[in-house]
């Protein structure tokens, strides 16, 4: 892509980001953006980011009430109809903005490594700055509500290399204070887990992990997810990681066999018809049975890290 697409993109997304947020204030649910522009601010990158999409924080109280309006100003829900499978981050929803450009909205409820999703909007939300962007203002986490999402972002990087490069320009750019009270943000969130193990990525993160005495990693889940391991290894470890057979079934039975709605969002196979929805399961069960010995060296592996 270069470089004229991407800042036409950006723009549309700052433009859908101002709109958007208008729009669902009108409805009576404040936002807060969580990456994009704001972001981009905080770490000195405003003339040459890209940014792929739009993060809008709520109220969890207000999910469903956000996700209402979004569908009545045209927007689309990109995953498959009924309720979200376990591959869908409980705490975020995307969704297809209406107009000529591929644009998405990532509704948040929440955000990866955070165990109280209540505590992270009201902090979040009431240490936010408003800044001027595309004609409007929109609400973006102070200082330290970025240096946490920074390094929780890191900590659940997916495919790409943007969270640890963010990371890394994060610890440079902001003062020591500011990881002060992203660490207190941490605990009063139950994010120190994910915080930590996302400081620790870098070299630089983790002296700054250790002047702040945060605790060290013991789950090979989340230390898999850090390290870019493949969802199989990931999922085995998190299956481990559960105290209750109970709790083991229900993690275990919609990833073997996802819902027919999963299947066919996700397979051109699963569309036709019964036999081509069975067909589609046994297909995926072949691969991931085939991909069983590789998974196991990523899980045994991030053990043996653990351990040291």
């Amino acid at each position: 892509m270069t470089a004229l697409p991407q800042a036409v993109r950006c723009l549309s997304l700052d433009t859908a980001a101002v709109t958007l947020s208008a729009a669902l204030a009108e409805r009576g649910v404040d936002t807060v953006l969580l990456k994009g522009a704001g972001l981009a601010r905080r770490l000195g990158q405003e003339r040459h980011r890209v940014y792929t999409d739009v993060d809008l924080l709520v109220a969890p109280a207000s999910f469903d009430r956000a996700q209402a309006a979004l569908a009545d100003l045209g927007c689309r829900s990109a995953l498959p109809e009924g309720r979200p499978d376990h591959r869908s981050h409980w705490y975020e929803r995307p969704w297809l903005l209406p107009g000529p450009l591929p644009l998405t909205v990532d509704l948040h409820r929440g955000f990866h490594g955070v165990g109280d999703p209540d505590a992270l909007w009201a902090l979040l939300s009431a240490s936010a700055e408003r800044i001027a962007l595309a004609g409007g203002t929109l609400a973006v986490p102070d200082e330290a509500g970025a240096a946490l999402l920074v390094a929780l972002h890191a900590a659940a990087p997916g495919l790409s290399d943007r969270p640890r490069a963010d990371l890394s320009r994060a610890v440079e750019v902001f003062p020591a204070e500011t990881w002060r009270t992203a660490a207190d943000l941490a605990e009063r969130t139950g994010a120190v887990a994910s915080f930590a193990l996302g400081l620790r990525l870098t070299p630089a993160g983790a002296a700054l992990a250790a002047t702040l005495a945060l605790p060290g990693h013991r789950s090979a889940a989340r230390w898999l997810r850090a390290h870019r391991a493949s969802p199989g290894a990931v999922a085995l470890a998190q299956l481990a990681e559960l105290p209750t057979v109970r709790g083991r079934l229900r993690h275990l039975g919609p990833r073997l066999f996802p819902t027919s709605a999963s299947m066919r969002h996700a397979s051109p196979l699963a569309r036709r018809g019964r036999a081509g929805l069975l067909l589609a399961h046994l297909s995926r069960l072949a691969r991931n049975a085939g991909r069983l010995p590789a998974t196991l060296g990523e899980v045994r592996e991030a053990r043996r890290r653990n351990r040291g």
